[in-house]
């Protein structure tokens, strides 16, 4: 099983839910981030600020409706926190990077933070992190078959099974104990990140 853990970026540009939003935009215009973390001196995520949020604040307001105020400085949106949205959806490290997907594509979402148990911030896991873990190369996948599932795993030879991986779609073949060894393999195989289809001549010897 792949987890966030393997495609989060541990390294995040953050924003303090008191910074000016002059602030948070420079940042965003000076890494190129559209959407920011918003972590408290504790270190725990209380929002997100995404570019979305700061076209809001760039939508000037009507000059009558400000006549109302109270004061001339009083303007609205005027820090991070007044803007940021502050129900935020968040995985851990430990969870299967399918479930990142799943929940990203279900609320879509361009991102998900990662955070502890008490929500402190960890990482970011983003869509192009996700693609880049399914664009694994043809060679990592067939190590990962061959290491990681038939000897790990399985505890048998990967030298009495032939693997041949192309375009993401693996042929495989070989003898195992019996039909339900057969039916582990394959999905074993077919659960691995990349792999689109399993073409198997896996047979039993039982």
């Amino acid at each position: 099983m792949h987890t966030v853990a393997e495609a989060m970026t541990k390294s995040v540009v953050t924003v303090a839910p008191d910074a000016s939003v002059t602030t948070a935009a420079r940042i965003m215009r000076d890494t190129g981030i559209s959407g920011l973390p918003v972590v408290d001196k504790h270190g725990k995520v209380v929002g997100i600020l995404t570019e979305a949020d700061l076209l809001h604040r760039a939508v000037l307001p009507d000059l009558t409706a400000l006549e109302g105020r109270r004061t001339r400085h009083e303007t609205p949106g005027s820090t991070v926190a007044d803007l940021m949205s502050r129900q935020v959806v968040g995985v851990h490290k430990g969870d299967p990077l399918a479930k990142a997907a799943r929940l990203m594509e279900k609320s879509r979402l361009r991102r998900l933070v990662v955070v502890g148990d008490d929500f402190t911030l960890e990482g970011i896991i983003s869509r192009r992190d996700v693609v880049a873990a399914l664009a694994r190369s043809d060679r990592e996948i067939e190590d990962e078959i061959r290491s990681g599932v038939i000897d790990e795993i399985l505890g048998l030879r990967p030298d009495d099974f032939d693997v041949v991986v192309h375009e993401g779609i693996v042929l495989l073949a070989g003898t195992v104990a019996d039909e339900r060894e057969v039916v582990r393999l394959e999905r074993l195989v077919g659960s691995i990140l990349g792999v689109s289809r399993v073409d198997s001549k896996v047979t039993a010897a039982g």
